[in-house]
C-alpha cells in the first residue's frame, strides 16, 4: 500500500472514530442514570462517562414457582431500559400472592393489612414498574448473588447514595 494510500486509510478511519464518539456522547444520559449488570450482580451510578459509584447487588434467582392450575412466576430481574417512576422512603412491602404460596400459607384478600410490611425493603426504594424496586435489604451477606424474586437489592449506604443521586424520569438500564 501507497504511502498517500496509507495517510487516506487512516484519515478516513478518524474521521469515523470521531463520529461514532459524537453517537455514542449523543445517546449518554447528560443526568446520572444506572446500569445493572444482572449477570454479575453489579451496579453502576454513572453521570456522562463518569462512574459515581460502583456496588454489588443482587438480582432475580430465575427460580420458578408452580401452583395449582396454570398460576407460575419466574422470578427474574426484567432487562431492558426503564426510568425511576417513583422514589420511596421507608418503605413498605406489598406481600404478592406468590409470597404467601412460597410460604406454603393462604393467600389473603387483595385489600388485607396483612399484606403490608415495612421495615423490610431498607430505608430507600426506586420504583421502575410493574412493582419492580431497586432497594435495600436485611440480607446483606447475600448481597452478589442472584436471589431476589425479580427486584435489584442494594447495601444501605450504596442505596442511600442511590436514592439521593436519581430522580423522577432518570434512566435505568439493566441487562
Amino acid at each position: 500500500m501507497a504511502m498517500d494510500d496509507l495517510a487516506a486509510r487512516i484519515d478516513s478511519l478518524s474521521r469515523k472514530v470521531q463520529q461514532l464518539r459524537s453517537e455514542f456522547d449523543n445517546l449518554t444520559p447528560g443526568k446520572p442514570y444506572l446500569v445493572v449488570n444482572s449477570t454479575a450482580n453489579e451496579l453502576r451510578l454513572m453521570s456522562g462517562h463518569t462512574l459515581l459509584r460502583k456496588a454489588v447487588c443482587s438480582t432475580g434467582s430465575y427460580i420458578l414457582l408452580r401452583t395449582y392450575g396454570d398460576r407460575k412466576w419466574l422470578f427474574k430481574t426484567p432487562r431492558g431500559r426503564f426510568k425511576v417512576n417513583v422514589k420511596l422512603k421507608d418503605p413498605w412491602w406489598y406481600k404478592p400472592d406468590w409470597a404467601y404460596i412460597e410460604e406454603g400459607l393462604p393467600v389473603p384478600s387483595p385489600y388485607s393489612p396483612k399484606r403490608y410490611e415495612p421495615n423490610v425493603l431498607g430505608d430507600y426504594a426506586l420504583g421502575f414498574g410493574n412493582g419492580y424496586l431497586i432497594h435495600g435489604t436485611l440480607y446483606t451477606r447475600f448481597l452478589g448473588l442472584p436471589i431476589t424474586h425479580g427486584c435489584v437489592r442494594l447495601g444501605d449506604q450504596d442505596m442511600r447514595v442511590v436514592f439521593q443521586t436519581m430522580s423522577h424520569g432518570y434512566r435505568i438500564y439493566i441487562y
